[in-house]
């Protein structure tokens, strides 16, 4: 509510010009204040990438004072409470974080009024703060609920916007296992997908089939899947480069993950032979996006009880992991579980055992570094 509001309606009309005069007496900030005040928030954001963090709270705190100094109808106090919040986060101090994020959005409610565009930026800060870090998803769905509304009333309306807080809030429904309000939102990202903006379309196809494979709702899932992958291959020239190639790939992968959770492992084995040959046209034989394909077609495999096939597949993949992202990586522990299960199933329950216990080992390794890295003040 802004100050007008809370005034008596019956105040004196010379009080009331008197006010009016006096807020209008702030003057705007001059190039030089905007100048620095740009400066500090970019020093803040090199400082929390050195892992400075006396340095960015210093910076901060400058930012946020000065920007104090601009007037109530400026916006930049409440971008610079966002950034603060960002570095209370980095100090592990999340209550002070949560204070600073619901102040940015009281002042930015102060400048622009409750229903302004302006608000996403801090809403959807402190929702990625609920979302990420202390994990309440039910303190995200009624920002994001809000965030939509704003969006939609928006005076310039902007369909990806409006597509792509349809679906986010539809996402974190899905999380929280409440498919019945998160159906029509999916439904809406894609129609308004299909109605304005064809190259968002396949992606919206793809999220709403993720969405009802999760619901265990496979004929809708595929149904989806298929079309976006019929739309990426009429897209799919000889000259369309990599990022063509690629998007049928996506498509590919996303169909093969829906025909294992439907029970059709052979139609999944088929689309990601499809999808591993293609990729192998473009990618490097050791590149780290070749595993998840490789991963891919070695489930559809084992799923058929085609083990000798599946477990060289197992093994590329867990040696581009390790080549790329370490032998110590929690994806290298999720590999070496998911292969230690098809050695259960070989009968080689002495191989699978070594495996499972250096996944143990790499987990409680990344779990002390954690904790190591909270003691520090760094985020992990």
């Amino acid at each position: 509510m802004t100050i007008y509001a809370r005034l008596n309606h019956r105040m004196p009309v010379l009080a009331f010009a008197l006010l009016v005069l006096c807020l209008g007496a702030v003057s705007p900030p001059s190039a030089e204040e905007t100048q620095k005040w740009e400066q500090l928030m970019t020093g803040t954001m090199k400082a929390l990438r050195a892992n400075n963090v006396p340095e960015s709270v210093r910076l901060c705190d400058e930012a946020v004072g000065l920007a104090g100094t601009f007037g109530p109808a400026d916006t930049r106090l409440s971008q610079s409470q966002v950034l603060r919040a960002e570095v209370y986060m980095w100090e592990k101090k999340n209550d002070l974080a949560e204070q600073t994020f619901k102040q940015a959005i009281a002042n930015c409610e102060r400048a622009t009024g409750s229903n302004d565009v302006a608000l996403v930026h801090p809403l959807s800060s402190l929702a990625n703060f609920y979302y990420f870090v202390v994990v309440r998803y039910d303190q995200v769905i009624p920002l994001f609920q809000r965030i939509l509304i704003i969006v939609e009333n928006a005076s310039q309306r902007n369909n990806r916007d409006i597509i792509m807080w349809s679906r986010n809030l539809g996402m974190i429904y899905q999380q929280t296992g409440r498919y019945a309000p998160a159906e029509p939102l999916f439904k809406r990202a894609v129609t308004l997908a299909e109605q304005t903006d064809a190259e968002w379309l396949p992606h919206e196809l793809l999220t709403a089939a993720d969405f009802y494979q999760a619901w265990g709702k496979y004929e809708q899932a595929e149904a989806l899947a298929k079309r976006a992958l019929t739309i990426r291959e009429q897209a799919l020239q000889p000259s369309g480069g990599v990022d063509a190639q690629l998007d049928v790939a996506v498509c590919l992968n996303g169909l093969g993950t829906i025909y294992l959770a439907a029970g059709k492992p052979d139609q999944a084995e088929a689309v990601y032979r499809r999808s591993l040959a293609l990729i192998q046209t473009f990618m490097s034989a050791d590149q780290a996006d070749l595993a998840p394909h490789l991963e891919g077609l070695a489930a559809a495999l084992r799923a058929q009880r085609k083990y000798d096939q599946a477990e060289p597949l197992y093994q590329r993949a867990l040696a581009i992991t390790e080549k790329n992202l370490g032998a110590d990586h929690p994806n290298t522990a999720v590999l070496l579980d998911k292969y230690a299960g098809l050695l259960d199933e070989m009968k080689k329950p002495a191989a699978a055992k070594t495996l499972r216990e250096r996944a143990e080992t790499i987990r409680k390794q990344n779990a002390a570094r954690s904790t190591d890295a909270a003691a520090s003040g760094k985020m992990p």
